[in-house]
């Protein structure tokens, strides 16, 4: 309840929440000759909490600033996210609308990218070479409990 009240009573928005990462992510980058993503650094940040014992350790690290990153969303909300390449990985619950996870050049890595989904989902690891080539032909596969993936064109796509 404390974080949700100092949200509502701080000023800062998404950009200057950024900006006070903008300096280690900048440094972090550099370090590893601009081959990383940011995916990378919060990775490492969660194996420095596990090394330096942080209570919880990395994966509390991580819910825990998952859960303020989306307390902070309404500060600045992006107007439509923009997913570059020929193909878009998406999804979608019973029911709701499709999401877009990522998009890329090529159809089979683009299928790829929503395997952890679709073992978590209940999809056996076993299958997973058959949904692949399923997603890459242009099939939408659905879970036992109606969870559905596909991979499409991207109609955003310069031709």
């Amino acid at each position: 309840m404390h974080d949700i009240i100092a949200f509502l009573f701080s000023e800062m928005t998404t950009p200057d929440r950024a900006d006070r990462a903008r300096a280690a992510w900048e440094l972090y980058r550099d370090t590893h000759g601009g081959e990383v993503e940011v995916k990378d650094l919060i990775a490492d940040l969660m194996h420095l909490a596990d090394v330096d014992d942080v209570p919880g350790g990395g994966v509390y690290a991580a819910r825990r600033g998952a859960a303020d990153y989306t307390a902070e969303l309404p500060a600045w909300l992006p107007e439509k996210p923009v997913h570059r390449g020929a193909y878009l990985a998406q999804t979608r619950p019973t029911g709701q609308p499709w999401i877009t996870v990522d998009g890329g050049a090529d159809r089979h890595a683009v299928a790829e990218k929503l395997l952890s989904g679709m073992h978590r989902v209940g999809f056996r690891i076993a299958d997973i070479p058959g949904h692949v080539a399923d997603l890459t032909s242009g099939r939408t596969l659905t879970s036992e409990q109606g969870h559905e993936f596909r991979v499409i064109s991207n109609p955003d796509a310069s031709s």
